[in-house]
C-alpha cells in the first residue's frame, strides 16, 4: 500500500506523488524538505509483504541492495543518478536523481495509434547510447528489463533509462542466470535459461542448452520495444516477427524499393534484433545505432541490413508428433493422436480432425490485453455472475483495460462512401481463430460487432477467441489467463442472454468458470447444459470434475455413473471415477475401473499409471510393476511413472532398478520429490 502523500521519510524527504506501483516496490515523487526553491527526487521503496517467508524476504533485500550497487557506480546522462540509499521504519528505501516526462509506456497509451516512426528511431537511438554505455563497463551491465514502461521521455525529448531492479553483472563463467525474471513479451528466449533447437519445443525432457542472458538479449528487448511503440501491438512472446506484419499494422512507415520489391527498413532492424538466436541479432548496441540512424531520413539506404531468412528458428515450435493431434470440436483443446475423448471436456473426438498446420498471419497477433475498436473502446460489462457465495450474487470488479490499442482495419471505401460489412470482419476473425492467431480474432469480432450490431454465434466465437489465448498463456503469465477467462465468460453470458436454448453457451461458459475455480457458477451452467440436453455426457463429466475438486466424492461418484449410463466406454470418465475410488480407498472398485478404461482406450497412459499406483497401494508390486511399465511404454517422459516404478522395485527387494529408475526420474526432473526421497533411501 502507498504510503500517504505528506509522508516525511528518513527527516529528508516529503512525499507529494506517487508515481508507480509493481510487485516490487512503489515509486515516489519526493521534495526535499527545506529547499527553496523545491528540490524533487524519486524514491523508490522495497515493498515486502508480512506474509513473505524469511528466505524470499532475504531474496528480496539482497536483489534491492543490487540494485543500488549498481546505480552507485553509473554517470551516463541517460540513466537517473543514484542520490541516497536510508531505511525509515524499518523500510529500504534509496533515492534517486528525478526524471521529469513520461514513459513511453504512457505515451504510447495516450496515442491511441502507433508512434511516430522518425521520432521513435530517435528515442532508441538514445537508448543504443546507454546500453552501449553500461554493457561496456566491467563486467557488462545486463538490464533484463528493458521496456516502454522503463524508458522516459522529458518535455525537451531527452531519454533516460529507469528501473534496473533486475539488472546484473555478467559473469562468463556462469551457464544460466540464476534468476531468469523479466517482462514476457519483451523478453529474449534466453531469459527461460536455455535455447532450444530449431523446431522443437522447450520442455521438462529437452530444456535444450543453458545459456545466461547477455548485452544481445537487452538489443532483443529494444526490438521488441520498437515493435510495440511503431504497431502499437505488444509483441508475441519469444517470437520473431514475420516480415511485412509491422507494415501490415503500420501501413504509415516508411518504405524503399530495393531490387524491385518494397522494403521497410526500419521493420529489417526489428526482425534482426528480435531474432531467436543471439549470434544473429546486432551483436552490440552500437551496431544497431548505426542500423537507426541509417533509417532516418536523409541515412543511408538501410535495405542492407543482413536478416536471417525465415525458418523453423523464427518462433518456437512443437516438436513433430507420430499422427495428426486431434482438435477438440467443442474447446478446441488439442488432443493426442488417437483419443476418442477431449482430455479437457469429455467430448468425443472424430478420427482425422487434425490440428492446422501453423500458418503465420501477416499480421501478427499481440497477447490480448482487452483489444479496443475503433474510435473508442467498446466498454466490457463486467462478468456479473461472480459471487462470494451462491445465494447472494455480487457483480466483480472489472478487469483493467489494456494499456496497448491496436489499430484496426479501416473498411474499403467504394466511391467516396464507406461500405461496412460485418459478416467480413466476422469471416475474418473465424480464420483468425483456426490459425490460433486469438487476438487478431478478438479484433475482428469487436469490429464485426460495433459495425452490425451482436449475435449468439458472434459472442460465441468472440467468447472462445478470449477462452483459447487464456489456455494458450496459462503457463506464462497467470493474470492474463484469468483476465481473458473472465472476459471469455462474459461474452458467453451474454450469448446465453440472446440464445437461452444454446447447449454450448451454457457448456463454454462452464469451462470458463471451472478453470476460474468459481464453482458454484460453473455448477449452475453445467446443469442449465444439463437441461437443455439430458444424455450430454461431457456435461456429466465436467460435473463430476467439480465435484473432485471440491472434495464432494460422493456427488462425483453419482455424476460419473451417469455419465457411463449414457456412454458406459468413456475412458476419461473410468478414468476419473478410477481415481477417486483411489482417493477415498476402494482400491478394488479402482482397479476394476481402471482395467476397464485400459481396454476402451489403451493408449491413455494416465490409466496405466494410476492402475499400477491402485496396485502398489494393495501391495501387488508386480502387477503395479506391469502397468506402470505400460505406461512407460506410451509416455517415456513422465517422471511421475519412474519414480513409482523405482518404489514398486524397492519393496520388491530389487534395489538395483530402482536405483537405476530413480534416476531415470531425476534426469527428467531434478526435483522429483519422491525420487529425491528414494534417492536418500537408496
Amino acid at each position: 500500500m502507498a504510503l500517504p502523500i505528506g509522508t516525511v521519510l528518513d527527516g529528508k524527504f516529503r512525499v507529494v506523488q506517487v508515481l508507480g506501483e509493481g510487485g516490487m516496490g512503489t515509486v515516489y515523487k519526493v521534495e526535499q524538505v527545506g529547499s527553496h526553491p523545491p528540490y524533487y527526487y524519486a524514491v523508490k521503496e522495497l515493498l515486502i509483504s508480512p506474509n513473505t517467508s524469511e528466505e524470499d524476504r532475504k531474496a528480496a533485500i539482497e536483489r534491492f541492495n543490487k540494485e543500488i550497487a549498481l546505480l552507485r557506480g553509473l554517470k551516463h546522462p541517460r540513466i537517473a543518478a543514484l542520490a541516497l540509499p536510508f531505511q525509515d521504519k524499518g523500510n529500504y528505501y534509496f533515492a534517486m536523481e528525478f526524471v521529469p516526462g513520461r514513459s513511453l509506456e504512457k505515451k504510447l497509451e495516450d496515442s491511441k495509434g502507433p508512434m511516430p516512426e522518425e521520432q521513435t528511431v530517435r528515442w532508441m537511438i538514445q537508448v543504443c547510447e546507454a546500453l552501449t554505455y553500461i554493457h561496456t563497463r566491467t563486467p557488462p551491465i545486463i538490464l533484463r528489463d528493458l521496456k516502454p514502461g522503463n524508458i522516459m521521455i522529458s518535455p525537451d525529448n531527452e531519454v533516460q533509462l529507469i528501473d534496473f531492479g533486475i539488472a546484473r553483472r555478467f559473469d562468463a563463467n556462469k551457464r544460466t542466470n540464476t534468476e531468469n525474471l523479466g517482462t514476457i513479451s519483451y523478453a529474449s528466449p534466453e531469459h527461460l535459461g536455455s535455447l532450444t533447437a530449431p523446431g522443437q519445443k522447450r520442455s521438462a525432457q529437452n530444456p535444450g542448452k543453458l545459456v545466461q542472458t547477455d548485452a544481445r538479449s537487452d538489443i532483443y528487448s529494444l526490438g521488441a520495444t520498437m515493435y510495440h511503440l511503431l504497431t502499437n501491438y505488444e509483441p508475441d512472446p519469444i517470437q520473431t516477427p514475420a516480415p511485412g506484419s509491422m507494415l501490415a499494422k503500420n501501413p504509415r512507415m516508411r518504405t524503399t524499393q530495393v531490387a524491385g520489391r518494397t522494403v521497410c527498413p526500419v521493420e529489417q532492424v526489428v526482425i534482426k534484433a528480435m531474432q531467436q538466436s543471439p549470434a544473429q541479432r546486432f551483436q552490440s548496441a552500437e551496431a544497431m545505432r548505426v542500423a537507426l540512424q541509417q533509417c532516418l531520413p536523409g541515412g543511408a539506404a538501410s535495405a542492407t541490413i543482413q536478416i536471417p531468412a525465415p525458418s523453423a528458428n523464427a518462433t518456437i515450435l512443437v516438436a513433430a508428433t507420430n499422427g495428426a493431434s486431434l482438435i477438440c470440436p467443442r474447446c478446441g483443446f488439442q488432443n493426442r493422436p488417437g483419443a476418442k475423448f477431449c482430455k479437457r471436456d469429455g467430448q468425443p473426438l472424430v478420427q482425422g480432425v487434425a490440428a492446422a498446420p501453423p500458418v503465420r498471419s501477416p499480421i501478427v497477433a499481440r497477447p490480448i490485453q482487452r483489444p479496443i475498436g475503433p474510435g473508442r473502446s467498446i466498454q466490457a460489462r463486467p462478468v456479473q455472475s461472480i459471487q462470494a457465495r451462491p445465494s447472494q450474487p455480487t457483480q466483480s470488479r472489472p478487469v483493467q483495460p489494456i494499456k496497448a490499442r491496436p489499430v484496426q482495419a479501416k473498411p474499403a471505401a467504394t466511391n467516396g462512401a464507406v461500405a461496412v460489412d460485418p459478416m467480413a470482419s466476422y469471416r475474418l476473425g473465424m480464420q483468425y481463430l483456426a490459425r490460433k492467431n486469438y487476438a487478431d480474432a478478438v479484433n475482428q469480432f469487436k469490429l464485426s460487432q460495433s459495425q452490425g450490431g451482436t449475435t449468439y454465434d458472434l459472442l460465441s466465437n468472440l467468447g472462445r477467441a478470449y477462452r483459447q489465448y487464456a489456455i494458450s498463456v496459462k503457463n506464462i503469465d497467470k493474470k492474463l489467463f484469468t483476465d481473458n477467462l473472465k472476459y471469455a465468460a462474459e461474452q458467453f453470458e451474454e450469448a446465453a442472454r440472446l440464445k437461452p436454448d444454446a447447449l454450448d453457451g451454457y457448456f463454454q461458459l462452464g469451462l470458463c468458470y471451472r478453470d476460474l475455480k468459481l464453482y458454484p457458477q460453473a455448477n449452475s451452467a453445467f446443469k442449465k447444459a444439463l437441461g437443455l440436453a439430458p444424455r450430454d455426457f461431457g456435461s456429466y463429466y465436467q460435473l463430476g470434475m467439480l465435484a473432485v475438486e471440491q472434495g464432494l466424492y460422493r456427488d462425483a461418484e453419482t455424476y460419473f455413473q451417469d455419465g457411463l449410463r449414457i456412454k458406459p466406454d468413456h475412458a476419461l470418465i473410468l478414468l476419473a471415477l478410477g481415481r477417486l475410488y483411489i482417493e477415498t480407498k476402494q482400491f478394488q472398485l479402482a482397479i476394476s475401473t481402471l482395467r476397464q478404461a485400459s481396454q476402451y482406450d489403451p493408449m491413455q497412459w494416465e490409466v496405466w499409471y494410476e492402475l499400477g499406483r491402485a496396485h502398489m497401494r494393495t501391495k501387488e508390486w508386480k502387477s503395479a510393476l506391469s502397468a506402470l511399465e505400460r505406461a512407460r511404454q506410451v509416455n517415456a517422459n513422465s517422471p511421475e511413472i519412474y519414480s513409482a516404478m523405482a518404489t514398486s522395485y524397492l519393496k520388491s527387494n530389487r534395489k538395483a532398478e530402482a536405483r537405476q529408475k530413480v534416476n531415470e526420474a531425476l534426469q527428467l526432473d531434478p526435483k522429483n520429490a519422491e525420487a529425491l526421497r528414494l534417492q536418500k533411501q537408496l
